[in-house]
């Protein structure tokens, strides 16, 4: 007897000690499943966009551009336009009916517009109503991505009032028929799927119920195992029991994925109705429903655009399930049959895909000059100064200049790993970043090379040599671009490790002026300028210029053998286009807050003369003669006639070669 009593005592113990633990548990998942449920439904994306554009006479744009520019933004193509976000063509005029939109500037109204064009510019503006001349009107600024997680997505949060009942029926029918019936997980689901599955020898039918999609999109991994399955359904069982099914549909019809626009996820039906079909949700069709819950399932397979058989099939298969559900009647089926797919939203500019690596920079200046190092779920508003069209030739012209260069060597063909580059813009004036590539293709790496790659800059040290000659007060000489110069062969520096430098192919010039010396980019006698003046000296006009990264006080630094992320050098190069005017580069014109209220960042960034004027012309007009008689001299056989200033960079073994340049 009292081994059987202790036996009972034991099994008593263990049973408590397991409820306890559930309990704990249960109150533990059920903390954790409201709480987030609750941030999430609270939190607003933040929004980057470009900023609007401006339409007066005399503005260089064509009416391509703003085509393209409509299209992206969702206005629709009508033969008289009657509404807003309403536009026709005829004959080489457009005729706009412009949105109302708010910016931190002021409210820009809503007009009807007529535009004629001359040689690639605005050449009038004047309203259809009347006829009378309008001094300027604007378009809205255009979404470059929102973001409420750590990936970059766009999305429009609505109402459940907002979606039609055809698409919520649409989801439904497609996605979890019992969804008003069940508790979260649905038993007779699961035992479907298993008999299915069993009868096809694999996996052909999920159990999966909204509410457990939607636990899998908030709080899980994608991992497939039965442990993540169980705290799945216990979450979903506690959000079922917490909210409604109407709150819980909509935080589902808000979170679910729905396809990509570029490197850019589409994320819930407010965001895919303007995406796929150019207007608000609430408006969207019978047929326009059932193609959204059917992508759903596969939104890579059945995009009607990339996949067009496919999603034709898959939304003829969900309007098939509402009419056998009775949500729809033969008449709406059989004409819902006959609608064609959308067609693509815009003329898609493939260099757009790299807009990614912009919005980095976006986010690098948010943390830099605003405090915010996280603005995932903070309903901010960052409007950028980027060019779309600026970003989408930078992209392609590095793409197809990657591409000659392998197509022209076995060797590059051979390697592993492609080629890789970066494109900065940067308009001087306002040292505002129009456009920023940092890599070939962010969908295959998101390292951002044009802010975090530090590369061996070559010879574009040499105006950094050439600035410090021209200034005596650091130089402690009299030194012109009329100097002569030695450009010989150099003895080993001994206290160098016998260090010394060589001209490209070993070719020396003897005596030369100090403009040849920097025009032709000789080293023999770039260094003995360099140390004439002092290393230290011309590592103090590097930063003073806007290089921030460590600079070695080494012969071998006057040739470059230092690496330096090209954002860096190009804000350096920014300072001497601005004649030593220093303005730190940015991206960010205007940020407001979920209110609308302007966000100050307190002291806003002037232009300080850093550098004495004087000498940034002298280097200026130096550089000038590098494109016209120099090392960059191929610029002007490729067609390039602007007056314009420049400096190439080849590092050893031509690992890495650069060009910066800029119209002074």
């Amino acid at each position: 007897m009292p081994a059987r009593g202790t036996v009972f005592q034991i099994i008593s113990i263990i049973v408590v000690v397991i409820l306890v633990a559930t309990a704990l548990l249960a109150i533990y998942v059920y903390k954790e499943s409201v709480g987030k449920f609750e941030v999430r439904r609270v939190s607003l994306p933040t929004r980057v966009y470009a900023d609007y554009t401006p339409l007066r006479a005399g503005t260089i744009i064509s009416s391509n551009d703003i085509l393209e520019k409509l299209d992206r933004l969702g206005y629709r193509q009508v033969h008289s336009v009657s509404q807003s976000g309403d536009y026709a063509t005829k004959r080489g005029e457009l005729y706009i009916y412009t949105r109302q939109f708010t910016h931190p500037t002021g409210l820009y109204e809503s007009q009807p517009i007529r535009i004629e064009f001359d040689r690639g510019a605005i050449a009038s503006l004047s309203s259809i109503r009347d006829g009378r001349p309008i001094d300027k009107a604007a378009l809205e600024p255009e979404l470059l991505t929102s973001i409420l997680s750590d990936q970059l997505e766009n999305r429009r949060p609505v109402t459940l009032n907002q979606v039609p009942q055809h698409l919520q029926d649409a989801v439904i029918v497609t996605e979890d028929i019992r969804f008003w019936h069940h508790p979260g997980v649905d038993p007779l689901g699961i035992l479907r799927a298993i008999f299915r599955n069993l009868r096809a020898h694999g996996v052909e039918e999920g159990a999966s119920t909204l509410t457990q999609q939607l636990v899998k999109n908030y709080y899980l991994t994608p991992e497939r195992t039965l442990r993540r399955k169980v705290v799945e359904a216990f979450m979903a069982v506690i959000l079922d029991a917490k909210y409604s099914k109407q709150e819980i549909l909509e935080a589902y019809l808000n979170d679910i994925y729905l396809g990509r626009n570029r490197s850019i996820s589409i994320v819930g039906v407010g965001e895919a109705s303007h995406f796929y079909f150019g207007k608000p949700v609430s408006e969207i069709t019978v047929p326009e429903a059932a193609l959204l819950a059917g992508i759903i399932k596969s939104p890579n397979n059945y995009s009607p655009f990339e996949n067009p058989n496919l999603a034709l099939q898959r939304r003829n298969t969900v309007l098939g399930l509402l009419l056998k559900y009775r949500k729809i009647d033969q008449q709406t089926y059989d004409q819902a049959m006959k609608v064609p797919l959308p067609r693509k939203p815009f003329r898609e500019k493939s260099g757009l895909t790299s807009i990614p690596f912009y919005v980095d920079r976006v986010l690098q200046e948010m943390g830099r000059d605003y405090g915010v190092k996280d603005v995932k779920g903070r309903g901010l508003q960052i409007y950028t100064a980027i060019d779309l069209n600026a970003q989408d030739a930078a992209s392609r012209v590095l793409e197809s200049g990657l591409e000659s260069l392998e197509r022209g060597s076995r060797y590059l063909r051979r390697r592993s790993s492609p080629l890789e580059g970066v494109m900065i813009e940067v308009d001087v004036p306002t040292g505002e970043i129009r456009a920023l590539v940092g890599g070939r293709n962010y969908d295959f790496s998101q390292f951002n090379r044009a802010l975090n790659a530090k590369r061996q800059i070559g010879s574009l040290v040499k105006p950094f040599v050439y600035a410090t000659a021209f200034e005596p007060s650091l130089s402690q000489q009299n030194i012109t671009q009329a100097t002569l110069v030695s450009d010989t062969r150099m003895p080993p520096m001994k206290e160098y490790h016998n260090w010394s430098p060589r001209n490209y192919q070993d070719i020396y010039h003897g005596t030369v002026t100090v403009r040849e010396a920097l025009e032709q980019s000789m080293n023999s006698a770039s260094v003995r300028i360099g140390l004439a003046c002092g290393i230290e000296s011309v590592i103090r006009t590097a930063r003073t210029l806007g290089v921030q990264s460590d600079i070695p006080n080494y012969p071998a630094t006057l040739l470059g053998a230092v690496g330096i992320p090209p954002i860096e050098m190009a804000d350096a190069f920014s300072t001497i286009a601005r004649t030593g005017s220093r303005l730190p580069l940015r991206t960010i014109r205007f940020v407001t807050d979920d209110r609308g209220n302007q966000v100050s960042t307190g002291d806003v960034a002037q232009p300080v003369q850093v550098f004495p004027a004087r000498d940034m012309y002298v280097l200026t007009n130096v550089m000038k003669g590098v494109l016209d008689r120099g090392t960059g001299a191929a610029t002007r056989s490729m067609g390039f006639r602007l007056i314009a200033a420049g400096k190439t960079g080849t590092t050893n073994d031509k690992r890495d070669a650069w060009f910066i340049g800029f119209t002074p």
